[in-house]
C-alpha cells in the first residue's frame, strides 16, 4: 500500500474502533438493567449522560484540530476512548455508572469529530467521493461490538471482562494506526495569517455575506431539525433494539443482542452502496424514501410479537435510515453563501447531536406512560417528519445554494 492508501485504512480502523466501542456498552444494557436493579427512564437518563459527554467534548475538539492538526487529535481521542471503555465494567452503582458514561461519551465524542476531520483530508487527497465508505465503517465496528459482546454474554462472561478486552483491543488500534494517518496539517496560523492580510476588506465583505446568509437561516434551521429527527429515529435502534427484544419478546439477553446486530449490520451493508445511489438518484431521493423505509421497519418492530418478526423490522429500519444524516449533512454544506458553509453546517451537526443527546432519554420517559414497543414508535413519526420535509427542500432548493 502507498502512504494514501495506509491513511485510508486506518481511518477505516479508528471508525471501526468508535462503532464498535458504543456497541459494546450498548448491548449490555439489559444486563446493566437486571444488575444495577434499574428501570428504563433511568437508562434513558444514563444515555443522556453518555450524549453529554460527547456534545462536551464536541465543543472543544475543534479548537484541538487547529491547533494540533487531526492526525494527533485523533490518535488523542481513540486512546482516551480506549482507556474510558475499561470503567463501565467496574461500576456497581448508577452513580458510578454515570460517571464513566460521561467520560466514555467523551471519549467517543472527541473521536467522532477528529477522524471525521482526518477523513476529510484524506478524501480531498484521493480526489473522489469516498466519504461514505468511512461511516460504513462505523456501522460494522458497531456490529463487531454487538456481536462480540452477545457472544461474551452467551458464554457468561462478566461485563468488566468483556469491556476490558475491547479497551485494550482500542488500545492496540489507536496506537498501531497513528503513524499510517497524514501528516498534521494545523490551520490556526495560516487562517490568522489570511484575516490579518486586509482586515477592512475581509470586514465589508463579511458585512455582506453575513446579510446574504441571513436570509437562509429559518431554511438551515429546518434542515437541522430533520436531520435531528433522523438521529433519533437512527439511535433508537442502538439503544433500545437489544432491550425491546429482551423486555417485550421475553428473550435472553444474548439473543437481545441479535436485534443490535441485524439492525446495525444492515445500516453499515447499506452505506456501503449509498455513494452510488445518491449519483443515481441525488440526495433527496435517498433522504426522502429511505425516511419512510425507515419507519415502515420500525412500525414493523412496534407490532411485532415475535423474534423473527422484530429482526425484519429492525433489518428493513437500518436499510432506510442508512443514508438519511449524512445525506442531509452533505446537502446542508452547499446552502447559503460559500463564506457560511462552516457555519451553516455547523448549525445542522449542532442541532443534530442534540437530538441524539435527547433521543434516548425522550424514549425512556416515554416508557413511565406507555410500554416499550409504543415508545419505539416515536421513530416512526420522526421518519415521516423526515421524509415530509424534503417536500420543503424541494420547493426551496430553486433558491438555495444546493447540489
Amino acid at each position: 500500500m502507498n502512504n494514501l492508501q495506509k491513511a485510508r485504512f486506518a481511518v477505516f480502523a479508528y471508525f471501526t474502533i468508535a462503532g464498535a466501542t458504543v456497541t459494546f456498552w450498548a448491548v449490555h444494557i439489559p444486563f446493566v438493567e437486571a444488575k444495577l436493579e434499574i428501570t428504563p427512564s433511568a437508562i434513558g437518563t444514563l444515555l443522556l449522560v453518555f450524549g453529554g459527554g460527547a456534545l462536551a467534548a464536541i465543543q472543544l475538539v475543534g479548537n484541538l484540530i487547529d491547533r494540533v492538526g487531526s492526525k494527533t487529535a485523533t490518535f488523542l481521542a481513540a486512546t482516551f476512548m480506549g482507556v474510558m471503555l475499561f470503567f463501565p465494567g467496574l461500576a456497581d452503582t448508577p452513580v458510578f455508572l454515570a460517571i464513566a458514561l460521561f467520560l466514555l461519551g467523551i471519549g467517543v465524542g472527541a473521536t467522532d469529530v477528529a477522524m471525521n476531520a482526518h477523513a476529510v483530508e484524506v478524501e480531498k487527497a484521493y480526489q473522489r467521493p469516498i466519504f461514505s465508505a468511512f461511516h460504513a465503517m462505523w456501522s460494522f465496528g458497531g456490529l463487531i461490538g454487538a456481536s462480540l459482546g452477545g457472544l461474551a454474554l452467551a458464554n457468561n462472561l462478566d461485563m468488566q471482562t468483556t469491556l476490558a478486552a475491547a479497551a485494550i483491543g482500542t488500545l492496540v488500534v489507536a496506537v498501531s494506526m497513528r503513524n499510517w494517518m497524514l501528516p498534521d496539517n494545523p490551520n490556526h496560523k495560516q487562517r490568522d495569517n489570511a484575516e490579518a492580510a486586509n482586515k477592512q476588506a475581509e470586514k465589508e465583505k463579511q458585512k455582506v455575506a453575513n446579510a446574504s446568509n441571513r436570509k437562509v437561516l429559518g431554511y438551515v434551521l429546518f434542515l437541522g431539525a430533520m436531520a435531528a429527527a433522523a438521529a433519533i429515529a437512527e439511535g433508537t435502534g442502538v439503544d433500545w433494539s437489544a432491550l425491546h427484544h429482551a423486555r417485550i419478546l421475553g428473550t435472553s439477553q444474548a439473543q437481545a443482542a441479535a436485534a443490535l446486530v441485524a439492525y446495525t449490520g444492515a445500516m453499515g451493508t447499506t452505506r456501503l452502496f449509498i455513494d452510488k445511489l445518491v449519483a443515481a438518484k441525488g440526495r433527496i431521493f435517498v433522504i426522502r424514501f429511505g425516511s419512510v423505509v425507515s419507519a415502515i421497519g420500525t412500525s414493523v418492530v412496534v407490532v411485532s410479537s415475535s423474534s423473527p418478526i422484530a429482526l425484519a423490522g429492525w433489518i428493513i429500519a437500518g436499510v432506510g435510515i442508512a443514508g438519511v444524516v449524512p445525506q442531509i449533512f452533505a446537502y446542508s454544506a452547499e446552502v447559503g453563501e460559500s463564506t457560511h458553509t462552516g457555519r451553516n453546517m455547523a448549525k445542522v451537526v449542532g442541532i443534530t447531536y442534540a437530538g441524539v443527546l435527547a433521543g434516548p432519554a425522550l424514549i425512556g420517559f416515554l416508557t413511565e406512560l406507555v410500554p416499550l414497543n409504543i415508545a419505539i414508535g416515536l421513530g416512526v413519526v420522526l421518519g415521516l417528519f423526515t421524509a415530509v420535509g424534503t417536500l420543503v427542500i424541494t420547493r426551496r432548493s430553486a433558491n438555495a445554494k444546493t447540489i
